[in-house]
C-alpha cells in the first residue's frame, strides 16, 4: 500500500478509525465511505480500536486493508484502562508512521481523541467526526469530554453532521469545524404493497427509546388489531425491552428481529417507521427510510433530526421522550393511509438531496484539500 520514501504517490492514501464496525449508523456509513473511496482508486486502510474477535458486521471491498488496533492489557494492572488507551496511541502512531497515508479520518469522539495524539508531529491530515452532537451526548465520561475540549483544535478539520453541532465545537473546542451531513447509499427500488407494519430500528440502548416506543404502542395498539410493532437491532436493553413488552400485553403483537443486513427489504414492506430516540445526531436510519419513500415520525432531539424533517411535510416530529404525544401521533398517521401516502412521497426527495457522490465530493474537498487536482478527480464507478 505504500510506496517508498521519495517516490511519488499515484493515489492518495487514507487511513479510517473507528471503535468497531459492529452493526450501527456510524459504522455503516463509513463503510459505504471506505467501499466507495475504493472503487475509485483510492488506497483505503481501516482500523479499528477492537481486535479481530469482534466481527464486523458490514462487507469491507477486498482492496481494502483492515487493521486492528487492539492491545491486551491485564485487567490487575493500575489504571489498566488507561494504560490500553495509550498502547492503542502508540500502535496507531506506528501504523501512521509506516503508511505515510495522505489523511486519517476518525470517527466519534474517543476515537477521535485518540487519533489526533497519535497523529502529532506526523505529516498526515488529521480529519476528525462527531457523529452525534457533543452537548447532548452525556454517554462519553468526562476525563475524555475535557481531553476533547482541549486536543479538537489540534485536528485540521473536525466534521459534525449539523449546522448547530458544528457551531458548538467551533466555540467550545475552538476548532475548525465544518457540516458534512451523510450520505444516502444508492437504495433499490422496490414496488410492493405495504403492510399494517411499523417499524422502530437501531440499537437496543436506552438513547434510542424503544421503551418509549411501547409504550406508545400499548396505548394504541387497542385501536388498531391489524397492526404490528417490528423493533430491529441487538443491544444491552434487549432483556428490558423484551419484559416490558410482557408487562404491556403486546407478545403476539411486537417481534424482536435482531439485526437485519438489508433493512431496506423491511422499510418496503413498512407503512410507518418510527424513531423515538432521547438523543441524536443525523440518523442514517431515518435518511434511509425517508429514502424508500415510508412515512416516519421521529422525537425532535433538535439536531440532525430537525434539519432532515419538516413536520407535517415529509414527516412528524414529537417532543423528546413523550409517550402521550407520540401514540397520538401514530394513531393519526395508523388511521389516514393517504396522509402516510403523501408524507413518504415527499420524504423520498431525499435521494436527490443526500446523494452520495455530492456529498463524497464535500469529503474529498476536507481530506484532500491542497492536493494535486489529480488526487481529487479520482474516476468514479
Amino acid at each position: 500500500m505504500t510506496e517508498s520514501a521519495g517516490e511519488p504517490r499515484t493515489s492518495p492514501g487514507l487511513m479510517l478509525v473507528i471503535a468497531s464496525l459492529l452493526g450501527g449508523g456510524a459504522e455503516r456509513q463509513l463503510s459505504d465511505m471506505a467501499n466507495y473511496w475504493a472503487a475509485k482508486g483510492v488506497n483505503v486502510t481501516l482500523a479499528t480500536w477492537s481486535g479481530p474477535d469482534v466481527q464486523d458486521y458490514y462487507r469491507l471491498a477486498p482492496n481494502i486493508s483492515r487493521l486492528w488496533l487492539d492491545t491486551r492489557v491485564s485487567s490487575r494492572l493500575p489504571f489498566a484502562i488507561h494504560l490500553a488507551s495509550v498502547r492503542r496511541i502508540l500502535q496507531l502512531r506506528r501504523v501512521l508512521q509506516a503508511l505515510r497515508p495522505d489523511a486519517v479520518l476518525s470517527f466519534m469522539d474517543i476515537s477521535n481523541v485518540c487519533t489526533i495524539l497519535a497523529a502529532v508531529g506526523l505529516d498526515v491530515r488529521v480529519v476528525v467526526a462527531e457523529r452525534t452532537h457533543p452537548a447532548m451526548n452525556r454517554v462519553t465520561s468526562l476525563p475524555w469530554r475535557v481531553l476533547r475540549r482541549i486536543f479538537y483544535s489540534r485536528a485540521d478539520r473536525v466534521v459534525a453532521q449539523t449546522g448547530h453541532a458544528a457551531q458548538w465545537i467551533a466555540l467550545k473546542c475552538r476548532a475548525r469545524a465544518v457540516v458534512i451531513p451523510n450520505a444516502l447509499r444508492r437504495l433499490p427500488q422496490i414496488a410492493r404493497k405495504r403492510e399494517l407494519l411499523i417499524l422502530g430500528i437501531g440499537r437496543l440502548l436506552y438513547e434510542k427509546g424503544f421503551d418509549i416506543l411501547l409504550q406508545a404502542f400499548a396505548q394504541v395498539a387497542p385501536r388498531f388489531p391489524a397492526w404490528r410493532l417490528g423493533i430491529v437491532g441487538e443491544g444491552t436493553e434487549r432483556r428490558a425491552l423484551l419484559q416490558l413488552r410482557e408487562e404491556l400485553n403486546l407478545i403476539d403483537r411486537v417481534e424482536f428481529t435482531g439485526e437485519v443486513r438489508e433493512i431496506e427489504n423491511w422499510m418496503a414492506r413498512a407503512s410507518l417507521v418510527v424513531h423515538p430516540s432521547r438523543r441524536e445526531g443525523f440518523p442514517n436510519v431515518v435518511l434511509e427510510a425517508m429514502g424508500m419513500g415510508v412515512a416516519v415520525v421521529c422525537a425532535d432531539c433538535h439536531s440532525g433530526i430537525s434539519e432532515l424533517i419538516a413536520d407535517g411535510i415529509n414527516g412528524r416530529l414529537v417532543p423528546v421522550g413523550d409517550v402521550n404525544a407520540l401514540a397520538l401521533v401514530m394513531a393519526e398517521l395508523m388511521g389516514a393511509p393517504g396522509l402516510r401516502e403523501q408524507l413518504g412521497r415527499e420524504a423520498g426527495k431525499v435521494r436527490q438531496h443526500y446523494e452520495q457522490s455530492t456529498i463524497m465530493r464535500q469529503w474529498d474537498s476536507c481530506l484532500f484539500e491542497g492536493a494535486s487536482p489529480a488526487v481529487l478527480a479520482s474516476p468514479e464507478t
